[in-house]
């Protein structure tokens, strides 16, 4: 099941994203768990007390704005692992967002099979939580989720893999590394360093910042690369 919320202070927006929702679910043959909301506050005070896997939220919201509320998950609820798709009747959107990590955006009137496509894209990425990469160190075989992983480091002929619980040493080859995250939202921003994008909290030009405080550098000559793979991931001109 995937659970939805959809929030905008227009009426008749709701209205149309839930029924097309419901049709989603239909043709999809997929259970979802939708509710709607019309103003920030009230999803906010929700999403305190309840799990999301989708919001669809209004960036234009009359008091507390969906930029404001994105912020707030990210910083109060500290979670990177909703996935929020914008809406709007403007056809550009601030750098400001970029901080949010928005899944996308998609501009009013709503286009149904881009709406869609976020669907299946988030049914895609809670697949890929239950993936695993498996590595041998001195204390036996892991198998570590990949939404536990928040970046790999090389050095000498070894790798570090930095996780949400621990930091973890194994012998392996950059190839058998992407052979493994291959199809997943990994990505090397230098040569000693690949990061895990769900996991990072803070992202400028020239540097990635993890959920754990740790500072990525991206090399001079990733920089173009890492900016273009993470404009297409979050379809916003940054």
């Amino acid at each position: 099941m995937i659970r939805i919320a959809v929030c905008d202070d227009f009426h008749d927006t709701v209205t149309q994203v839930i029924g097309n929702l419901m049709e989603y679910q239909q043709l999809r043959d997929v259970k979802l768990d939708v509710k709607s909301f019309f103003n920030a506050e009230d999803l906010w005070e929700y999403l305190r007390r309840n799990h999301c896997d989708l919001i669809i939220l209004d960036i234009e919201l009359v008091e507390m704005n969906g930029v404001e509320l994105g912020h707030l998950i990210r910083t109060e609820l500290k979670d990177n692992i909703i996935k929020i798709v914008y809406i709007s009747a403007k056809n550009c959107y601030d750098r400001q967002l970029f901080d949010v990590q928005p899944l996308n955006f998609l501009q009013k009137p709503i286009d149904k099979e881009k709406l869609f496509k976020m669907v299946d894209l988030t049914a895609e990425l809670l697949s890929s939580r239950d993936r695993v990469f498996v590595f041998e160190s001195k204390q036996g075989t892991f198998r570590m989720k990949f939404n536990d992983i928040l970046y790999f480091e090389s050095f000498d002929h070894y790798f570090k893999i930095a996780t949400k619980s621990g930091d973890y040493e194994f012998k392996s080859t950059l190839a058998e590394i992407m052979e493994q995250i291959s199809d997943s939202r990994f990505i090397q921003v230098h040569r000693s360093y690949i990061i895990n994008y769900d996991n990072t909290s803070h992202i400028k030009y020239e540097e990635i910042t993890m959920l754990n405080g740790d500072v990525i550098p991206i090399s001079r000559d990733r920089r173009k690369e890492v900016r273009k793979i993470i404009s297409e991931w979050e379809r916003v001109n940054i």
